[in-house]
């Protein structure tokens, strides 16, 4: 109000609660303030503020109390509340806005000048050239990308920036790297919709990593998939848009359980001409072009996560250990045991 502002405020504190305030002015006198929330910003926000009451002491009829209140708080992704605060200063002043003209509580600080970040020009030299030929593998899906990054990380051991917290610190490079290696699959044929679910799979399990080593193995993993997926794309070159399409939705929704039935419909085709053309293009028919992905993908998991065979027979929609544990014994001659004990990379 005092700096004459009338665009919406987002107001956020340090346990992860949103709210969104709209000012309704009647010519230059405001007369209503609209408040929507809060919600929190993120999964981990109710745990925060569930450890800071813990430190509190409440009775038990208190802590239950409370906890049910805060359990009905809605988890809402920032762009989408950025979304519902255009909303509602358009329902508040009837003028429309975009999420540039948002406001904060905390205002950036000023950038500082090229002589305050002290600047040392000869310090990463080289290193953009050992991430130009790291990408260019990823995009010519070249298995030899492994020398490209050991090359790079002989020149960098990633961004500077200091958390006081080695994990957090592996954490960020790590999605660093993530988000290169999206890019540059999209850059190689990979659809970018492929790219980015693979993208948003990675960081959560990155996120969920206990320690350095899960970190670095997540890492292995994610370069290893999007690489194979490079290649794939390019052995696609004679297969039409539509089956393309397909083998696209496919690996996006690779976790669920897929219909012959499904998959004809997002081709637009009858179920005896799609499985037909399907098999023609691709060589295999519906039923196991899905088996095998989710079996590739099942093998990056048993090599680079400790997931159990049962998790990761859930999380690829098998329906049950035993026939996910013959489906991937009869597809690569290994039990998931056997293989995992063969290609352990923890």
């Amino acid at each position: 109000m005092e700096n004459q502002k009338r665009e919406p405020l987002f107001i956020d504190e340090h346990l992860g609660l949103i709210w969104i305030v709209a000012f309704e002015y009647h010519e230059d006198s405001l007369c209503g303030i609209h408040a929507l929330g809060p919600a929190y910003s993120g999964k981990n926000s109710y745990q925060m503020i569930k450890k800071e009451l813990d430190k509190k002491n409440l009775s038990i009829n208190i802590r239950t109390k409370v906890f049910r209140l805060f359990e009905h708080i809605p988890i809402i992704p920032t762009n989408q509340l950025f979304q519902y605060a255009v909303m509602l200063h358009y329902c508040v002043t009837g003028r429309r806005i975009t999420t540039n003209d948002i406001q904060f509580t905390e205002k950036a600080s000023q950038t500082p000048s090229s002589s305050e970040i002290n600047l040392i020009p000869e310090e990463h030299r080289g290193v953009w050239m050992a991430e130009q030929e790291f990408m260019n593998m990823l995009r010519d899906g070249n298995p030899n990308y492994l020398d490209a990054l050991a090359r790079s990380y002989s020149l960098s051991d990633g961004p500077r920036f200091d958390t006081g917290n080695s994990l957090r610190r592996a954490k960020s490079t790590s999605i660093v790297l993530l988000t290169l290696c999206s890019r540059a699959a999209i850059e190689g044929g990979v659809n970018p919709s492929v790219a980015y679910t693979l993208n948003d799979y990675y960081m959560q399990m990155i996120e969920d990593s206990k320690n350095i080593a899960e970190t670095s193995t997540t890492c292995n993993t994610l370069l290893e998939d999007y690489v194979q997926r490079v290649q794939q794309e390019k052995k696609k070159n004679d297969i039409s848009g539509q089956i393309k399409s397909v083998c696209d939705y496919i690996a996006i929704h690779i976790k669920e359980k897929l219909s012959i039935t499904q998959l004809a419909r997002q081709a637009g085709y009858t179920e005896y001409y799609f499985s037909h053309k399907f098999k023609n293009e691709i060589g295999y028919s519906v039923s196991d072009y899905i088996k095998r992905e989710k079996i590739r993908q099942a093998k990056l998991l048993l090599s680079g996560t400790q997931m159990s065979i049962q998790e990761i027979s859930d999380e690829l929609s098998f329906g049950s250990r035993s026939y996910f544990s013959s489906s991937f014994q009869k597809e690569t001659g290994l039990s998931p045991s056997e293989y995992r004990e063969h290609n352990i990379k923890l």
